[in-house]
C-alpha cells in the first residue's frame, strides 16, 4: 500500500488514529521473538528485523481473523509469510514511501539474488515512520482522503484483505487460471480502463487509494469493513464484518430481493475474478 503522506506529514494534527496509552505500553513491552513464534506455531513464517509495532499490531491483526473463524465460522485465509524488508534492496520500484505490499506470486523481488519469495507473503518497509503510524493514519484519511478510515492498523488490515481475496480465487479457480486472473489486474491497460471507467465510483464510495488498481478496490473495501466492525479499545470483531456484503455467499440470491449499490456490485465482480469487465471494449 503506497502512501505520499511520509513527506507531506504537518507537524500539527489534532486528530486520533486509535492508538491508546495503554497499546502504546503493550508495543514498548513487545517481545519480538516470542510473536514470530506465535505465529511460527501457527504456520506462519514470520520476521520483523526487531520492529515492536509490526509484530504487535499484525499479531493482533492475526488475532482478529482467528476471531472471525471462531465467532463467525468465517476463513478469509492467512499470508504464507510476514516479513520486514529495506526496500531499498528490492528491485520492486517506488517503495519509498509505501507502508507494505502483498506478494501475491513466487517471484525474484531482491536485487541481485535468485531467491524467490513465495506467494502469500505480506511485506512491510523497514524504513517507514511506523512511530508516526497514528499522525499518518490521520492525514491519510482526513487530509489526502487516500484511505477508507483514520485507523492505525488500517494499512496492515489492507495487506491481509489482499490474501482474502486470492483466497477466494484460489477457492474458485486453478492456480494458473488464478495466475492469468491476477497478471489481468495488474495489467496497465486493464488498470487504465479501470480508472477511467470506475475511478469516479470507487473514489466517491471508498477512498482515492482503491483507485489505484482493482486489487486495491477489494483490500481497501475489506479494511473498511473489517474496521468498521471492531471494538477499537480492545481490538476484537464485534460483528461480522461481511454480514450482506459482496464478500458474502448468499450475496448473489440476496440481490434478487433488494436493491444493490453499483459499488457492492463491481466489488463481487472483481473479487470473484471476473476480469472481463475490465477489457477496453
Amino acid at each position: 500500500m503506497l502512501i505520499n503522506s511520509k513527506h507531506n506529514l504537518r507537524e500539527q494534527i489534532s486528530y486520533a488514529g486509535g492508538l491508546t496509552k495503554p497499546m502504546i505500553a503493550d508495543i514498548r513491552n513487545t517481545d519480538v521473538s516470542k510473536v514470530q513464534h506465535y505465529f511460527a506455531q501457527n504456520n506462519i513464517n514470520a520476521d520483523f528485523q526487531d520492529n515492536k509495532f509490526l509484530a504487535w499490531a499484525t499479531a493482533k491483526v492475526f488475532d482478529i481473523i482467528k476471531a472471525l473463524y471462531q465467532n463467525f465460522n468465517l476463513k478469509p485465509g492467512l499470508p504464507n509469510n510476514i516479513l520486514v524488508k529495506d526496500t531499498n534492496a528490492l528491485c520492486i520500484p517506488n517503495l519509498e514511501s509505501t507502508y507494505g505490499f502483498c506478494n501475491l506470486v513466487p517471484c525474484k523481488i531482491h536485487k541481485g539474488s535468485d531467491e524467490v519469495t513465495p506467494a502469500k507473503s505480506i511485506i512491510f518497509n523497514k524504513n517507514f515512520p511506523w512511530h508516526k503510524i497514528d499522525e499518518i493514519s490521520d492525514f491519510d484519511f482526513h487530509d489526502a482522503k487516500n484511505t477508507t478510515t483514520d485507523f492505525f492498523l488500517e494499512s496492515i488490515i489492507h495487506e491481509f484483505g489482499h490474501i482474502f481475496h486470492e483466497n477466494n480465487l484460489l477457492k474458485k479457480f486453478s492456480i494458473k487460471e488464478v495466475l492469468k486472473k491476477l497478471l489481468a489486474m495488474t495489467d496497465p491497460a486493464n488498470i487504465q480502463t479501470y480508472q477511467q471507467r470506475y475511478g469516479q465510483l470507487v473514489a466517491d464510495n471508498l477512498c482515492r487509494y482503491a483507485t489505484k488498481e482493482p486489487l486495491d478496490l477489494i483490500a481497501c473495501d475489506m479494511s473498511k469493513r473489517v474496521i468498521a466492525n471492531l471494538d477499537r479499545e480492545n481490538l476484537t470483531p464485534v460483528n461480522n464484518p461481511f454480514i450482506n456484503s459482496p464478500y458474502e455467499n448468499l450475496f448473489a440470491l440476496k440481490r434478487l430481493f433488494r436493491n444493490t449499490d453499483e459499488i457492492d456490485l463491481l466489488i463481487k465482480q472483481i473479487y470473484d475474478g471476473k476480469t472481463e469487465i475490465l477489457n477496453a471494449n
